[in-house]
């Protein structure tokens, strides 16, 4: 009885695995893939949880989203909901707004001066 080779499998489900996750981002418009160049993926994440799961965001994610912009900010909320199934739209419109001008305060308030 012959004997199944299964090296085949084996480097067609490698290949499939690598290429994958860069499959998923052909999709992304210039301007996303132009903010995605200025927004490191830790602070996206930050406020991605803010935004979808009610989390806390950290000074320096907030330092580096005013820095970003609004522009990029809603570009990345825009297209979020290309994939996101949210049951309402506006509000997760509403909490990213929310989260945009809290940084904006967090970054404008100087800490005390200790003289």
């Amino acid at each position: 009885m012959a004997g199944l080779n299964r090296f085949p499998i084996v480097v067609i489900l490698l290949l499939a695995s690598c290429t994958l996750p860069t499959l998923a981002h052909l999709g992304d418009s210039p301007a996303v893939v132009e903010c995605k160049n200025h927004f490191s993926i830790k602070y996206a994440f930050d406020v991605y949880n803010y935004i979808f799961k009610g989390k806390k965001i950290g000074d320096g994610s907030c330092q580096a989203l005013v820095a970003l912009g609004r522009l990029c900010h809603n570009v990345f909320v825009n297209n979020t909901f290309t994939y996101e199934h949210t049951e309402n739209r506006t509000i997760i419109q509403a909490r990213a707004d929310v989260v945009f001008n809290h940084c904006i305060i967090v970054n404008s308030i100087s800490p005390p001066s200790l003289s």
